[in-house]
């Protein structure tokens, strides 16, 4: 019985862990829709995905991840770096989207690979761009961009989300307690002549998460049935599924959001200012392929960041002098004692000296 006991565990401790891709930002929630950041912990390079381990205890906080997409887009095309490090630019009469689950192809090149919510939205985006004319096109991104910085949208889904699964993180908390607590203590009072109740009482409190977990991802993801029908056939056949089931609604709730939108509205003002330089300073350091593309973007996020009551040039300082180093990188701060041509944590090649 013991070993089978660890067996359990083992099995919910890997149905705790969130698999995202390397570049996702991940923020885990509580029961009001606020929250903190996540780090990444597992990085498997080879398969391209990190994995970050949720609060495998109660009260099952479950983790939000958001991606912004490395492709740029222009009136002109699209662009972005092939695996290879290869800069590939499509011009949009030429441009064929292919795409499966997680994986966004231009003209059979890797452009995006995500979740299969945010492969949709992009497909969605990347067909409407092809479609409208040149001088439309540039509107359209500015516009686009704009939506995808908004907090005050974020913040509404987020309490949408809190309202919505209140019900079904009480009854995933009480399967949690129920499995991993009650059964134990049953099968070590009364054996195995109890066994049939047990199992009997896992299916009904089974069923009442799989109906909750269905109402509240229609409600949030209307068009998603293939998803909902896949993740509600997971969470009856498995009770240690089941009781992560808010993680379903929670991981995709923002998906296409920038993540500085969602750090406005799920972070502490403190950890905000500090997520909000580190991503504005990988916005205007970054090495993009086209400049407008990425002014369009540093624009908009430094409108957010002023609605947060945040300078953004506060934000993009030089660091306090550590020790004897001279000079540092603008884009991850890292200071050296020596002159050297490049930062070796970021790979940023124009390093700035430190005023004295």
């Amino acid at each position: 019985m013991l070993s089978l006991f660890l067996i359990v565990l083992v099995i919910y401790v890997v149905q705790c862990i969130c698999w995202v891709s390397p570049r996702s930002v991940v923020f885990g929630l509580d029961f009001r829709g606020r929250g903190k950041r996540s780090r990444q912990g597992i990085i498997l390079n080879a398969l391209e995905t990190a994995g970050i381990l949720a609060n495998p205890f109660p009260p099952l906080t479950p983790l939000l991840a958001v991606q912004w997409p490395a492709f740029e887009v222009t009136p002109d095309g699209i662009q972005f770096e092939s695996k290879e490090g290869e800069a590939i630019s499509i011009p949009w009469e030429k441009l064929k989207v292919t795409h499966s689950e997680t994986r966004l192809r231009c003209n059979g090149s890797l452009a995006f690979k995500g979740s299969e919510f945010q492969v949709l939205q992009y497909v969605e985006l990347l067909g409407q761009l092809q479609q409208a004319r040149r001088g439309q096109r540039g509107q359209m991104i500015q516009e686009w961009v704009g939506k995808m910085m908004n907090r005050q949208a974020a913040s509404r889904r987020l309490r949408i989300f809190a309202l919505r699964t209140r019900w079904l993180r009480i009854v995933a908390i009480l399967q949690f307690v129920f499995l991993f607590l009650l059964v134990p203590l049953s099968f070590a009072r009364f054996g195995t002549l109890i066994v049939w109740r047990l199992i009997v009482m896992l299916v009904v409190i089974s069923i009442a998460i799989t109906v909750d977990l269905w109402i509240v991802h229609k409600s949030l993801f209307p068009k998603a049935g293939e998803h909902r029908f896949k993740s509600a056939s997971i969470t009856l056949l498995s009770p240690i599924a089941a009781i992560r089931a808010c993680d379903v609604v929670a991981r995709d709730l923002l998906s296409g959001y920038h993540p500085v939108a969602v750090a406005a509205a799920v972070l502490p003002a403190e950890e905000f200012r500090r997520f909000a330089g580190e991503q504005l300073r990988l916005c205007r350091f970054g090495d993009y392929l086209d400049k407008q593309y990425q002014a369009t973007l540093q624009k908009a996020m430094e409108r957010a960041i002023r609605h947060e009551g945040v300078d953004p040039e506060e934000l993009l300082r030089p660091p306090e002098r550590e020790g004897d180093c001279v000079v540092y990188c603008p884009r991850c701060l890292a200071q050296y004692t020596k002159q050297r041509e490049g930062c070796s944590d970021c790979g940023f090649e124009k390093l700035l000296a430190i005023s004295r």
